[in-house]
């Protein structure tokens, strides 16, 4: 679902993505997001995420096919777009489903990063 900068695999060892979160780390809501898959024609889209809040969404499991994607949101009036460079850590589990976190910050900083899920206490 996202742009990721790793080395060269074959799609049966890549990792299993099965949800999507968009972060708001910033003091005021972020509007009109929209993430972007061309190569896919696929679009998500929420209206608004609240301040210090996040929107996920699931999906049915599948593995991360690494298209390029990007994000647009408007905050204070100012409208960004980018490329989503999702980062991979090396010791995420593949046989695993993970979610890919995108962090919105101040001044139009946008992190990518797949994570696993947080253990349940």
């Amino acid at each position: 679902m996202s742009s990721c900068i790793v080395s060269p695999s074959t799609q049966s060892d890549r990792e299993v993505i099965n949800a999507l979160v968009i972060k708001n780390e910033t003091s005021e809501a972020l509007l009109n997001v929209t993430l972007r898959v061309p190569e896919k024609h696929r679009i998500v889209r929420t209206n608004k995420v609240l301040p210090r809040q996040e929107y996920s969404l699931g999906f049915q499991a599948s593995r991360n096919e690494r298209d390029y994607a990007t994000l647009t949101w408007t905050h204070r009036d100012q409208t960004y777009t980018r490329e989503i460079n999702t980062y991979i850590p090396e010791d995420i589990v593949n046989s695993v489903a993970s979610r890919v976190v995108i962090r919105i910050g101040e001044n139009g900083f946008l992190g990518s990063k797949i994570e696993p899920y947080p253990e349940e206490y």
